[in-house]
């Protein structure tokens, strides 16, 4: 820590004219922070031209661009190796990768291809499902990387169009952006064998942590990242076992240094018998939860596609921010701070009908300062039914 501090702060713009010494008086930083003004965040010595770069739409509502020097690269593919094999599957398997259409570019596929990849785009017919499973028993120990409603849905193909494996077939399956059920874990233990594991990461830094033995207890990746958990109104450490703001510190990435980062995410260390922190393991990320749209009805709930509700928002140039709420079944509220706009509307409940179909109500609200988050994070979709986890009772998976 004390030497990626020094290093900022002979030759990081930002750093160079700080008050104090060492790490402890750096200043907490954030995403809309380094957004204002991108260059003051570089080595001086280097140019941005030369860095491997990384896009992000940004939940902050800004296009967003983070850079790493091939030191960084190198150690984040090793960090990529280690969490498979913590996962017991093979680093270099097949990987089957879920992503949203909007997503798909030509370049993107055929850099999918020539890595033996293959996307899984939420697709549910029996056609495409089991071309998937046709794919999989060709190539053994294959992972399986999505958000969870999109594992959600091909595991419910599999289960409905009673396609099983043999043990081995699936290496792994790892759930990411999204938060498991434990409906999800039942049903990826009887359908793959293995079980869900949870992967904590973001675009700016990389890969912080993997679930060990929870869906949302995490073993955090200390040997490339320096972690704290600071109150929710101050940059004071939080007590030991209490919630607070995730801020991390990338220990190697020299080019363009995140030294204390907001991630804007809320967590909590785990602590042992004696009270006393335990860092290397987060016991709760709260932050990073995302509540997940549900369809139907009471009787028969069916988990929705998160993203292909809201990545089209995302694009709607007239829309600065936004957040969907679901009130109930069928019942929905949007908040944006865009200008009112009839045509605007309509397009947003043609959106939803055509994601959820049944729709109830629609409802609008305009009130940007409702959104504004200073760590620049927000939740996109928030579920106001009460504990939306109980809908999804134990199924029969016999």
């Amino acid at each position: 820590m004390e030497q990626i501090a020094h290093h900022a702060r002979t030759h990081v713009p930002f750093y160079q004219n700080l008050k104090g010494e060492g790490f402890e008086s750096l200043p907490v930083v954030t995403k809309p922070m380094m957004v204002a003004d991108r260059s003051q965040f570089f080595d001086e010595r280097v140019s941005p031209e030369t860095l491997t770069v990384r896009f992000s739409s940004g939940t902050c509502g800004i296009r967003y661009r983070s850079y790493f020097d091939r030191d960084r690269i190198a150690r984040h593919r090793s960090e990529m190796v280690a969490i498979h094999k913590f996962m017991g599957a093979d680093p270099f398997a097949a990987v089957i990768h879920g992503t949203s259409w909007l997503d798909v570019s030509r370049r993107l596929k055929c850099a999918f291809l020539l890595q033996g990849k293959r996307m899984y785009t939420g697709e549910n017919d029996e056609r495409s499902i089991r071309s998937i499973a046709r794919w999989l028993r060709n190539r053994r120990g294959t992972i399986i990387v999505a958000p969870c409603s999109y594992l959600d849905s091909l595991f419910e193909g599999f289960r409905e169009f009673d396609i099983e494996f043999d043990k081995g077939v699936i290496g792994a399956v790892l759930g990411i952006g999204e938060p498991a059920t434990e409906s999800l874990d039942r049903l990826v233990r009887s359908q793959a064998g293995v079980k869900l594991f949870m992967r904590y990461s973001n675009t700016e830094n990389g890969l912080f942590g993997i679930s060990d033995g929870g869906l949302s207890r995490y073993t955090l990746n200390t040997s490339a990242f320096h972690f704290e958990i600071l109150e929710l109104e101050s940059d004071c450490p939080a007590p030991p076992g209490a919630l607070g703001r995730i801020v991390v510190t990338d220990l190697y990435n020299r080019a363009s240094p995140y030294l204390r980062y907001d991630t804007g995410d809320l967590g909590r260390f785990a602590v042992d018998k004696t009270g006393r922190t335990v860092p290397g393991v987060l016991q709760e990320l709260r932050g990073r939860k995302r509540d997940f749209p549900i369809g139907g009805t009471k009787e028969a709930p069916r988990r929705l596609l998160y993203m292909e509700i809201l990545e089209p928002v995302d694009r709607m140039k007239d829309i600065q921010q936004f957040q969907l709420r679901q009130n109930d079944f069928g019942k929905f509220t949007w908040v944006l701070n865009a200008p009112q706009s009839a045509e605007l509307e309509t397009r947003l409940r043609a959106l939803l009908n055509g994601s959820i179909g049944d729709i109830v109500s629609c409802d609008f609200s305009y009130d940007s300062a409702e959104l504004v988050v200073g760590y620049g994070k927000r939740q996109h979709f928030i579920n106001e039914m009460p504990d939306p986890e109980s809908l999804f009772r134990p199924r029969s998976l016999n």
